[in-house]
């Protein structure tokens, strides 16, 4: 009886390696999924696009208070929160960073700007 030939270590580690990049490339297309701001109503737009990883109160938790699986920054910490300028959060919410998917195409820097006037600074302010 002849044994099942069985791929070689080196050939499992490719496959595996392709694996990982696929996963990779799939997590890094997901954010072609977010719509773009259609303008008009910022909190409409934070609760259906932003609170996925943000919280629908901006401090990277549901609604029972567990942390989401990719949460982002806590808005609601107003210690860290104030000290961020709003030019850092435009550039990081059009060019993105870490986790945070860029927003470049989806939003405009004027409505970044206004997001962050109408919804992230009052969540601070909350804190």
């Amino acid at each position: 009886m002849t044994r099942p030939a069985f791929p070689s270590t080196a050939l499992r580690l490719q496959t595996a390696a392709l694996l990982l990049a696929c996963a990779s490339f799939a997590a890094a297309a997901a954010p072609k999924d977010i719509p773009a701001f259609a303008g008009g109503d910022y909190h409409k737009y934070w609760m259906d696009v932003c609170s996925r990883c943000h919280g629908a109160n901006g401090n990277g938790r549901d609604n029972s208070g567990a942390q989401l699986p990719d949460a982002g920054f806590d808005f609601t910490d107003s210690r860290k929160a104030n000290r961020k300028k709003d030019n850092d959060w435009v550039k990081t919410t059009l060019e993105g960073k870490d986790k945070m998917p860029a927003f470049k195409g989806k939003m405009t820097e004027e409505q970044v700007r206004k997001m962050i006037a109408d919804i992230l600074r009052p969540f601070a302010a909350k804190g």
